[in-house]
């Protein structure tokens, strides 16, 4: 499960880190009097351009409707920054531009992980409450625009018809897992830098709840912003609502356009979007460094910032078909199934498992009763043995039962090995499970009943004898109380 884990990060920290450089491109054009999405008649714009503002006799002169209507931003977006070609099956050039800036990303996720996360705390301050100032300045901007009222309501009301649709659920079980950073190896890397009696459980709750209401929060940002788009547009909100990366990208500069000083609030927001992936890329980096780090502490520990340099390097050059013409198919592919999805559901259930019925919920509340005081209720064990194991069975099962082809953009539906190729993306990280348990069984001596307990069975398990140890330290005695593990191990008691 932990390698499982290490691949799913592996290759979430390729193609993640091009969302930064996406809005370095925007952030360096941002600085020119008039934003370059801000109109039509450019190099790059069509003849559906029409930006609000426009006469609408131009459209007439074009034999053109409101509906046949392309925003700016969206052509900006595509022709521009993307040069998107037709399909997966013609991945163009490389943009070079989109290399350069790749590579000026990975620079400063380097710079600041190079000697450990642990040695940054002052940036991730920075980084984590920067954002919000501008996300409260732009909301006040959003629900002031015409049609804004649309977006929010097409945002708050429920479509209970949508619960049948499979993509709904593996989409929303995705970003919970995903937004919290469980089955990835980040929360385990962060927390490893933590005293032993740190108070885990508190900061677990504010993490839920910042987490959650941050994203809810977003949505209102960016469905006010969608609802003015598509007043503009004479189209429906689901109409100019788009799934992938692109969203940030149309949604938000929307907006920014529509601000007094344009230029500066372009450049304020595309900074702060810098500073959350960054903030993102290099915890999810870390992880993936302090993972394998740890797995084979004798070679690489002496030589982590070696190892750390060479693991940005090979992630940089595995990034580049990805801001190529053609690349953004490929992004979208790495999404949908490297880390998130069923990928993300099956890792993530194996390790509920694993933690849940084979080291055990009555260990596990042991434990985190002697890290903080806290003894778990029955609330906690319930989830972990029963309702976390049932609904990621059950999204699973759902997906795979109602499953429907991958689409870029709700538009382009992928070829049959354009699919083939995500879900050998997504093979890559769970074949480790089934192929260690093949291997454990087949080198573990004994009837295969022996070697099947004794694979389902934690290595070691904390007595919880309290052991005192009296220190005399001139007048003054401290007590020192240690928690005895057994096992049968004798290799990995010693390491303990």
């Amino acid at each position: 499960i932990g390698f499982a884990s290490m691949t799913m990060i592996g290759l979430c920290n390729i193609y993640y880190i091009v969302l930064i450089a996406y809005t370095l491109f925007y952030l360096i054009n941002s600085f020119q009097r008039h934003l370059p999405w801000e109109r039509c008649g450019n190099i790059w714009n069509s003849k559906n351009c029409f930006a609000a503002g426009d006469n609408i006799t131009k459209l007439t002169a074009r034999n053109l409707t409101l509906n046949e209507t392309v925003s700016p931003a969206k052509e900006y977006w595509d022709n521009q920054v993307l040069g998107l070609t037709a399909g997966i099956h013609d991945i163009g050039s490389v943009r070079m531009e989109l290399v350069l800036l790749l590579l000026l990303a990975w620079v400063l996720v380097y710079m600041v992980i190079w000697r450990g996360l642990h040695q940054s705390g002052k940036i991730i301050w920075f980084t984590a409450l920067f954002p919000y100032v501008l996300l409260l300045v732009l909301f006040g901007r959003g629900i002031t625009l015409e049609g804004a009222s649309k977006g929010l309501i097409y945002y708050v009301k429920p479509e209970f018809d949508k619960l049948t649709d499979p993509q709904v659920w593996v989409k929303a079980g995705t970003q919970v897992l995903f937004s919290y950073g469980i089955g990835i190896g980040a929360n385990v890397a962060l927390g490893s830098y933590n005293k032993y009696h740190h108070n885990f459980h508190r900061d677990s709750l504010i993490v839920c709840c910042i987490s959650s209401g941050t994203s809810l929060f977003s949505g209102l940002v960016i469905f006010s912003v969608l609802g003015h788009m598509a007043h503009v547009q004479h189209k429906d909100v689901s109409e100019v609502a788009r799934s992938g990366p692109g969203l940030a990208f149309l949604a938000y500069p929307e907006v920014v356009v529509r601000l007094p000083l344009a230029p500066l609030w372009a450049v304020l927001f595309f900074l702060m979007l810098i500073v959350l992936g960054t903030d993102s890329q290099f915890c999810t980096v870390e992880a993936f460094v302090t993972g394998v780090v740890d797995e084979f502490p004798n070679v690489l520990r002496p030589r982590r910032k070696l190892f750390t340099f060479l693991v940005v390097i090979l992630q940089f050059l595995l990034g580049i078909p990805l801001v190529t013409q053609g690349g953004q198919y490929l992004f979208q592919l790495m999404d949908d199934f490297s880390a998130s999805g069923v990928t993300l559901l099956t890792v993530v259930f194996f390790e509920i498992v694993g933690f849940a019925w084979i080291y055990g919920t009555k260990q596990i509340c042991l434990n985190i009763q002697d890290m903080t005081g806290f003894h778990p209720n029955y609330y906690f064990t319930l989830s972990w043995m029963v309702a976390a194991p049932v609904v990621i069975v059950g999204i699973f099962l759902f997906s795979v039962l109602k499953y429907e082809g991958v689409t870029y953009a709700n538009t382009y539906k992928y070829p049959w090995w354009g699919e083939m190729l995500g879900w050998g993306m997504s093979l890559a990280a769970i074949i480790w499970i089934p192929c260690y348990a093949i291997y454990y069984l087949m080198t573990t001596s004994g009837t295969l009943k022996t070697r099947l307990k004794k694979g389902l069975s934690p290595v070691m398990v904390p007595t919880y004898e309290k052991e005192v140890i009296f220190t005399e330290n001139g007048e003054n005695a401290e007590a020192h109380v240690a928690v005895v593990y057994k096992t049968k191990d004798a290799k990995v008691f010693n390491d303990i």
